[in-house]
């Protein structure tokens, strides 16, 4: 045991107590806990914290690993927990903090190290844990993921460097990994795994511990091999389940030809997934509505491009398609809907399934042709069309013209393949207005060169009639679509069913009984617009009505508003419902190593509530007074909330999840739990009894699952 100038954690000076002895004792010792440092005994002039830190190459403090308060005067016997489990034969460095303003946590700048005899206090001692042993151990249990990306591993202990790997099942063995996480040697408890993908509801999955044969290098499933228990991999499988709520995804599906020799490949453009997995299954025709399966694929939620099938027949003739999505339900792998057993249910977003009907058209790769249809220019840039295929084995130009035969773009065309789908043409100029264009066929005389009206001549058909089609381009429709909502996750945002922008605009969103106020807004360019979420400046009340309205600026450069083809503003109005109970704003909590982090705010427009956003730990969180709020704390189990009132070092509970906060039975409060989940209206009683901290109420005093609640006056409304 011996004493040492302090230089840690960035402390460029430090600031000294030059009172009365200090006294502060810490014994080379075999803890009989891996997490837990014994202090024989301390003398402190002022209340303040015992902090225990690892040391660096050079001795000095490194890492804070645990504090613990102490009171004025002498004490023996103590016991500081630490945030991580020790190592043999480690130097670790103890230090007394002193404070006149007793806060309840160690904070490095509301503290002075004491001094003993001028200098200042630290003790370095080693530990020893030979006496400790590590069995190597794996326990994990079905849980409910949130955020769906995270998986909580009950307990994993080593006994050297090892990886952490979570797979998915393939028939009731580990199959493709999907996370992991490198470990030290050491016992973790309720230790979270990031996934490279969301977890699929009911999805069974499988953790398993390897050694990690390389150091610095990622997971090798070939040199790292399974830890084993009496021959055993130490492999544990279990299930997961994401949150309730509903599943949605979109679908874009475009006309197609394909070669009459090959005519089994189709092509979808576009498909989205959102909260599942799904199945995409096409079907031919029965009369109008989705017959036979004639192709499926397993997508994982997200968006995917261009998605290939091969059909089990092939096509003859020109035929019409059905492209639908199916929940992956229950997740085996296999799609099994028969319309009648429940499972791989068609996914319904507003009560209609998502379902897209295209056509097909096998053509012959041999006979020129050129096949364009009409079109609206759904979004920016406005000098770019769309042509379906063209058919030709040569090199050759494609060219367009306008009405008056100006040309207007060409695009230069290769000899393979001789189906030519899904070209994009660029032309000269935008497109104003409905405009009749004319696509015309010409060979290219001399491969490679640019489009020469004099020397390319036009390919003609078997009929010697040119190869060419004419079709319209036109901009889009102004048009404006809402419907009735029911709020029943968050008061605070509504959307907006569609918005078709014929130029740059702006979307306002005011009550029907005082326009004078603006709620929201949202800046909109050209384009299609679906699904609108807008975050309001104040919670809504159940029965509101609102006004959707667009909005230009007019060549004097004068917001005015929008008008459809007839000449009407674009204003639509709409009521809301919104339930009793439901939350302003609803967070999502997790954790961090020993620090809480909040992982989600809906609507995602209030995140700046959060100080230092989703990334930082134990963040100070701004709440509006009379708002409602919802939390989601996925460490309930271990971690349950309580909001209260700090003052030094003492601390009062006024809400909690445990249900002994001195508010919780308060009916301005109204606090509903449920598992996990918490909710609350920030009441005037609530704010005047002080409240202006968050912690876990298991965690007491030391450091992390702690922040800081800075009580705010609702934000006002703007001006419209």
């Amino acid at each position: 045991m011996f004493t040492t100038a302090l230089v840690a954690c960035g402390y460029d000076e430090i600031p000294l107590f030059n009172e009365p002895e200090n006294l502060l004792i810490i014994e080379d010792q075999s803890p009989p806990l891996a997490t837990e440092i014994q202090i024989s005994r301390v003398i402190a002039e002022s209340a303040g914290f015992i902090t225990i830190h690892d040391a660096d190459a050079d001795g000095t403090p490194a890492n804070l690993l645990g504090t613990l308060p102490v009171d004025a005067g002498s004490a023996t016997d103590l016991t500081v927990e630490l945030t991580r489990h020790l190592v043999d034969q480690e130097l670790l460095l103890g230090s007394l903090y002193l404070s006149d303003s007793d806060p309840e946590s160690f904070e490095p700048d509301d503290h002075q190290v004491a001094t003993s005899q001028g200098e200042p206090l630290q003790v370095a001692f080693t530990v020893s844990l030979e006496a400790i042993a590590i069995t190597p151990a794996l326990d994990v249990e079905n849980q409910m993921v949130d955020p769906p990306y995270e998986v909580l591993i009950s307990q994993v202990a080593t006994t050297e460097p090892a990886w952490l790997v979570i797979r998915t099942d393939n028939e009731g063995q580990p199959g493709d990994v999907i996370g992991s996480a490198l470990l030290a040697r050491g016992i973790y408890q309720n230790m979270r795994v990031a996934l490279h993908r969301d977890a699929f509801d009911q999805e069974r999955l499988h953790a398993s511990l390897h050694i990690d044969a390389r150091a610095d290098d990622a997971f090798d499933p070939a040199s790292d091999l399974p830890v084993a228990i009496n021959n055993t991999p130490l492999e544990r499988a279990f299930t997961v389940a994401l949150p309730e709520r509903d599943p949605a995804a979109t679908l874009t599906v475009q006309d197609q030809s394909v070669d009459l020799n090959n005519a089994s490949r189709i092509v979808i453009a576009s498909a989205e997934l959102i909260g599942t997995a799904g199945w995409l299954v096409i079907y031919n025709d029965n009369g109008g509505r989705p017959g036979t399966v004639l192709a499926s694929k397993l997508l994982d939620a997200g968006v995917h491009q261009n998605v290939a099938f091969e059909l089990n027949e092939a096509l003859t003739d020109d035929t019409t398609l059905y492209a639908r999505i199916h929940q992956e339900n229950p997740a085996d792998g296999n799609f099994t809907y028969d319309g009648q057993n429940g499972e791989d249910p068609v996914v319904m977003v507003d009560q209609k399934p998502v379902v897209a009907r295209f056509s097909v058209t096998p053509i012959d790769p041999n006979t020129p042709a050129i096949i364009v249809r009409d079109q609206i220019l759904e979004s920016r840039p406005l000098n770019q069309i769309h042509i379906d295929a063209v058919v030709y084995n040569q090199p050759g130009h494609l060219v367009v013209f306008d009405h008056n035969d100006a040309f207007l773009g060409t695009l230069e065309l290769g000899a393979e393949p001789a189906i030519k789908s899904n070209l994009t043409l660029t032309l000269s100029r935008d497109i104003e207005g409905i405009e009749s264009l004319r696509a015309r066929l010409y060979t290219d005389t001399t491969a490679g060169d640019a489009f020469d009206r004099d020397q390319d001549p036009q390919v003609t058909d078997a009929n010697g009639a040119p190869v060419e089609a004419s079709f319209t381009v036109d901009l889009l429709t102004m048009a404006l679509e809402t419907r009735d909502l029911l709020l029943d996750q968050v008061s605070t945002e509504v959307r907006i069913d569609l918005v078709h922008a014929r130029q740059d605009l702006t979307l306002e969103i005011v009550a029907e009984d005082d326009d004078t106020k603006l709620l929201a807004e949202a800046s909109l360019d050209y384009g299609i617009h679906e699904d609108i979420a807008l975050t309001l400046d104040r919670p809504l009340l159940d029965g509101e009505r609102l006004v959707a309205q667009l909005f230009i600026q007019n060549n004097e450069g004068v917001r005015v508003p929008a008008r459809d083809p007839s000449g009407a503003p674009l204003r639509a109005t709409f009521e809301v419902s919104v339930p009793p109970g439901t939350p302003a704003i609803f967070l999502t909590l997790s954790t961090s190593g020993s620090n809480y982090r909040v992982t989600r705010v809906l609507p995602a427009g209030y995140a700046h509530i959060i100080d230092g956003g989703y990334q930082a730990s134990d963040p100070t969180l701004t709440l509006y007074k009379g708002w409602r709020y919802g939390i989601n704390n996925t460490v309930f189990a271990d971690n349950p909330l309580e909001f209260g009132k700090r003052v030094a070092i003492s601390f009062t509970s006024l809400l909690s999840q445990r249900g002994d906060g001195a508010y919780d039975g308060d009916s301005r409060v109204n606090r509903r739990v449920d598992g996990q989940r918490i909710w609350f209206t920030l009441s005037d009683d609530l704010v005047n009894a002080g409240l202006n901290r968050y912690r876990s109420a298991t965690v007491g005093f030391g450091i992390g699952r702690r922040g800081d609640l800075r009580i705010s006056d609702a934000p006002g409304l703007r001006q419209r």
